[in-house]
């Protein structure tokens, strides 16, 4: 939002409560939590860290996170009634599915994919897909790009120099499961682009058995080296995975599933389709379930599609998803 352009609107809009608000505008309430908190709250994480690590932007106080999520919210609502805009809280991008491991409870359900199956986006595919992403939104707050095994893609240096060029991206994340040590030419990226990129090395240390293909050390010392930002749990959590169920739940049932679901906050790109998440990118490409409800990242009406996906309550696969809170060892392999 650009401060300069706001009129009386700002301030009579901050004298509303959030839940007047949400009458004014009449937002519902599944679009107020996918789109305008899921805003506030990305805004708030991204800008806290692109403080901390590249000293940009203002110190926003941790301890005052719940109020600055709220005039946030506020932000978010002016910024789309009052002046049109549109923003992404994030995306991921699957560049590929091919993967280092092949973890039995992976919940993007990666093993699915054979060799015949994989997809590795092309280099130009993927200028295409972005160009028209970043074309049809203002802002997109926080782009992931991930595998499978992100850097097993040969063009990933490529791909990654491309997203950095976008100036309407707040802040990239390169997900890697730590088995692999990045390439010169990645390094060189992310030198170049250093206030906006960072590394998110998945930690499976905890399993014993793959001790001897991850590379932790390497790859934080590189890093240090280079002075690249990372970041990398002590404790990685899983769960087990169930897959989807044969028949529709109960709509109840989904909806309570959808409202604890960290994944309905991790949208993605996965072959020109944006889903509600990694799982159901996977049941759709390997015909697990039949899903219509994607977007088509070439339609020429992209921006209203976007806005609709966020009004809806849950998606498709959300139907059928099975959701396990049963806890199991990270990556274990299959």
């Amino acid at each position: 939002m650009n401060n300069n352009t706001l009129s009386s609107a700002e301030n009579d809009i901050k004298l509303y409560t959030l839940e007047q608000l949400k009458e004014k505008y009449n937002i519902s309430e599944s679009f107020f939590r996918r789109y305008f908190e899921q805003n506030a709250l990305n805004r708030f994480g991204t800008s806290s860290l692109k403080f901390m690590w590249f000293k940009e932007g203002t110190f926003l106080n941790p301890i005052k996170k719940n109020n600055y999520i709220d005039n946030f919210i506020k932000d978010e609502i002016l910024d789309f009634y009052e002046n049109k805009s549109l923003v992404m809280p994030q995306i991921e991008f699957c560049i590929t599915t091919k993967c280092s491991l092949k973890c039995k409870d992976c919940n993007a359900l990666i093993p699915r994919f054979n060799k015949l199956q994989h997809i590795d986006m092309s280099v130009d595919e993927f200028c295409l897909n972005l160009d028209k992403l970043c074309n049809s939104v203002d802002m997109i707050r926080h782009f992931t790009l991930l595998g499978g095994e992100p850097l097993l893609h040969p063009n990933f240096a490529k791909i990654l120099e491309y997203t950095c060029q976008k100036d309407n991206i707040f802040l990239i994340k390169i997900i890697t499961n730590g088995t692999i040590i990045p390439s010169k030419d990645i390094i060189d990226v992310v030198n170049k682009y250093r206030t906006k990129v960072y590394f998110y090395i998945s930690n499976y240390g905890v399993n014993e058995k793959l001790q001897k293909l991850l590379k932790h050390n390497e790859i934080i010392s590189l890093l240090k080296q280079n002075n690249i930002r990372y970041q990398i749990v002590d404790n990685w959590e899983w769960y087990r995975e169930c897959g989807f169920a044969d028949k529709k739940f109960a709509p109840e049932h989904v909806q309570k599933n959808f409202d604890k679901c960290c994944r309905t906050q991790c949208l993605q790109l996965l072959n020109s389709k944006i889903d509600i998440c990694s799982k159901a990118s996977t049941a759709r490409e390997t015909g697990m379930l039949n899903l219509d409800d994607y977007i088509d990242i070439t339609d020429n009406n992209l921006r209203q599609k976007l806005i609709d996906f966020y009004q809806k309550p849950y998606q498709q696969a959300c139907e059928y998803c099975i959701l396990s809170n049963e806890s199991v060892l990270p990556a274990l392999q299959d």
